[in-house]
């Protein structure tokens, strides 16, 4: 069975580079950015999330406490990326369970990735 990781990031230099090496590794990817994250969250019901911390509209710390708070979503790990210097505080405020500093290599990435849909599943 194929895993469905949603990826919520604005860049999309960023998000080109993690469609196409999560999509070579053999994940369907779909993207959203700020609120549209949660909407996406509760109808396609993914396996992961890639979740960017600064985003327009609703920022990374207030989408994952959006989908900490819905029964629907609440299961769903969600990885945090941020280029910010305090990742590991941002991360914790995102209550992620894996944390992604910017920038990071494909190998980071996919083993981030990997690492986590194997605690999961």
């Amino acid at each position: 069975m194929e895993r469905f990781i949603l990826v919520a990031e604005d860049d999309r230099d960023v998000l080109g580079l993690v469609q196409d090496v999560l999509e070579d590794a053999g994940y369907q990817v779909s993207s959203a950015v700020g609120g549209r994250t949660v909407v996406e969250a509760s109808a396609r019901r993914p396996d992961l999330i890639l979740l960017d911390y600064q985003m327009p509209g609703m920022d990374g710390v207030s989408v994952a406490e959006a989908l900490h708070s819905d029964p629907q979503t609440r299961s769903i790990p969600i990885i945090a990326m941020t280029a910010a210097g305090n990742a590991s505080m941002i991360c914790r405020m995102m209550d992620a369970s894996g944390c992604l500093g910017k920038p990071f290599d494909i190998d980071e990435l996919l083993e981030v990735v990997e690492n986590l849909l194997h605690k999961t599943h």
